[in-house]
This record gives structure tokens, sequence and C-alpha cells, in this order.
């Protein structure tokens, strides 16, 4: 299957697709996502597109059977103003919808958070498929609801003008929090005390050796907000961060998940915090043939 992979971030589903797809172009308009996306998947074009003025010819440049898409989240968080289709953020989906009604892919598949289901934008979005012909299933689900240490909820939808096959059992993992974690932390992942003083009291500090312990969702906000951002872990009687590479382990990225020399360690956070569960994504993909199993 050819898939064409819009708002890629840093590659979640070329990740999980793995060798069931063609990436024949992915596109962003975040360099340091792109960097990323290049990195560990080189040979994939990558376009560093403004996807709310591309238009249904730019796309046909590149002949795909499938569109994914993981547009903004900000205009149906629960964290925002959740203002939906009068958000300047919504504008790039916006454009697509109406590329896809006028030239739809054979199948579609998308990922936002829990609060788009609501949403005047998912409203949109089904009136152009099923007018379009598309079959559609819609479906919520936290990687927690797999066994994985991470409760990430999401709204996931595969639409498609081909038959979808009924919904396999779950593959179910069985992954504690320390099968993720780094063999040795980096120094600059540790609190200063100060900062444990003044905020400690409101941070969510997991045991690494607690097998029910559980991430809840990293904000873009890691490392920067002091709150609400993401969890911490105690370690050796101090508190760190989780790095990087930590948090797309939970996601489900490869340990040999590699990040650009130039990005430092606060945007690296922020692109994770930014990504999609492979975990979730492998399980969504799994109702069209070629990635069943």
């Amino acid at each position: 299957m050819n898939v064409l992979e819009l708002f890629c971030g840093i590659g979640g589903f070329a990740e999980a697709a793995g060798s069931r797809a063609r990436i024949v172009a992915a596109v962003d308009q975040s360099p340091a996502a792109l960097a990323v996306y290049r990195l560990n998947h080189p040979g994939t074009p990558v376009l560093g597109w403004n996807l709310e003025t591309v238009t249904a010819g730019d796309l046909r440049a590149f002949p795909a059977d499938m569109w994914w898409m993981s547009p903004p989240c900000q205009p149906y968080s629960v964290r925002g103003r959740r203002r939906d289709l009068e958000d300047p953020r919504a504008l790039s989906l916006l454009n697509l919808l109406e590329i896809l009604r006028e030239a739809p892919p054979v199948h579609l598949g998308m990922e936002n958070v829990e609060g788009f289901a609501d949403s005047r934008a998912r409203a949109r979005l089904l009136e152009i498929l099923r007018g379009g012909g598309f079959r559609v299933s819609e479906r919520r689900l936290c990687p927690t609801d797999l066994g994985i240490p991470s409760r990430r909820p999401r709204y996931y939808l595969i639409a498609s003008r081909e038959p979808l096959l009924d919904p396999p059992p779950p593959a179910t993992h069985s992954a504690p929090l320390s099968d993720c974690l780094d063999g040795r932390p980096a120094p600059e992942l540790f609190l200063p005390e100060e900062r444990v003083r003044r905020f400690g009291r409101g941070f969510r500090i997991l045991d690494p050796e607690d097998p029910g312990a559980y991430t809840t969702c990293f904000a873009a906000s890691y490392g920067r907000a002091a709150m609400h951002s993401g969890a911490f872990l105690s370690e050796g009687g101090r508190l760190r961060h989780f790095s990087p590479g930590e948090m797309v382990r939970l996601l489900g990225f490869p340990r040999d998940f590699r990040w650009p020399g130039d990005i430092g360690l606060r945007k690296r956070w922020s692109l994770a915090g930014n990504s999609i569960s492979v975990f979730a994504l492998r399980e969504v993909l799994r109702i069209l043939p070629p990635f069943f199993s």
C-alpha cells in the first residue's frame, strides 16, 4: 500500500506500518520533526509543506492508496479553548477536507485527541466521507487497553471505499514501565532540589520498579512547564524527567530510534510529546487487509 503521511511528525505511522506500506512522501511544517524523520527513514521523501495552502495537484504528484493524518489537536483539546473550526490551527485540516471531497484516496486514516469526537470538524469530515462512498470505522483507544504502561487515550478513524475487516481481538502486550527505561539516565534529566521543593507536591511521581506504574500524556511543554505536563521518575533518591528516548519507547518506537545531534533536549521532549502511539496505531490499522494479522 502506498501511503501519503500528512502531519507526519517524527514518523509514528511509518513505524507502525513497517514493511506493509510504502510511504510515498512525509509532510510536516516542522523542520526539526522532518530532520528526525529523515534520519530514521532516509529513503522517504520529506516535504516541508504548509498544508493550509497545499493543492490537490500537489498531492497527486505522490500517488497514494491511503492518506494518514495527525492534524493539530489544539482546537479540540481540553487543555485549550476548544475553538474547533474557528481555531486558526484547524485551517490545514479544513483545506485537506476540501481536497478529500475533490480527489479522494481509496483509504483514509486519522488520529486526534478524544475531544475531536464531539467536534464540528469531525461532523464535516464524516459528511464528506459518507458523501464519497467511504465505509467508516471510529474508535477510542488507549495504550493501557493493550497492556502498555502509558495512558494516552485518542480518537482514531479508518475510512475506505473498499470493505473493512471485522476488528480482530486486540493484540495485547505485557510491558512493565521498567522495560522502556534507559540503562543509565543522563545527568541533565535530574531535577534541581529547589524545583522539587517548590513544585514537588503537584508532581506525578512513578517508581520504576512498580509493576503497575503507568505514565500519563506527555505534553509538548514537558521539561518547560513544572506542572501538568507529564510524569517524573524517582530514582536513587532523586527525581528526574523521562528522557526523549524513554518517551518514544513508551509510544512503541524501537530502541535504535535516533535523534539528530543538533536538536536539543527540550525540542526532543516536545517532538516526542507531539507524537503518536505506535502500539495503538498498529491495532487500529488491522481492519485494513494489508495490515491484518
